[in-house]
């Protein structure tokens, strides 16, 4: 008679959740968090303000062209620079062209449009203070395609739940 291992489900429950994503360490590997397998790092930067970007392919050439993720982190000292970090990327993101504030669900997220070209995007940011580093998150896509719409954001949704805090 075989005996199934008690820890086997949960192995591969843990194993599961796993697949289709790719670590990224940044500031020296003091960040960590995951990304879908798709997305296609395009750039980074390091300095006092280190940054990565995606490509999201999207449904479309214009789509995949245009969706993109950013993390951008800063050291810093305290949450009062914290503050600051967000603050002025904040104020930046409302010179953007037909900039239009959205509804965020807590105070550090930051939702709007705006348009790229003659591209109106739909921007979701978020705000993390971890390990000594000032943390954005940006998600930028097309506001025309649900379907590629939901699956972006449940893309973004699974970067933030991975970023640390």
């Amino acid at each position: 008679m075989i005996r199934p291992l008690p820890f086997l489900p949960l192995a591969l429950l843990l194993a599961s959740a796993a697949v289709g994503a790719t670590d990224v360490t940044m500031a020296g590997g003091d960040i960590r968090f995951a990304v879908p397998d798709k997305w296609v790092s395009i750039m980074q930067s390091e300095g006092e303000t280190e940054s990565q970007v995606f490509q999201v392919p999207g449904s479309s050439a214009a789509d995949a062209t245009l969706a993109r993720v950013s993390v951008t982190l800063k050291k810093v000292p305290n949450l009062i620079a914290f503050q600051q970090f967000s603050g002025d990327l904040r104020n930046r993101a409302t010179s953007l062209k037909e900039y239009a504030a959205g509804k965020p669900k807590g105070p550090t997220e930051n939702i709007y449009s705006a348009k790229e070209g003659t591209v109106k995007l739909d921007y979701y940011e978020r705000y993390f203070f971890a390990n000594g580093y000032a943390i954005q998150l940006r998600c930028i896509r097309p506001a025309n395609d649900a379907k590629f719409g939901a699956t972006f954001d449940k893309g973004c949704a699974d970067v933030a739940a991975s970023m640390p805090s």
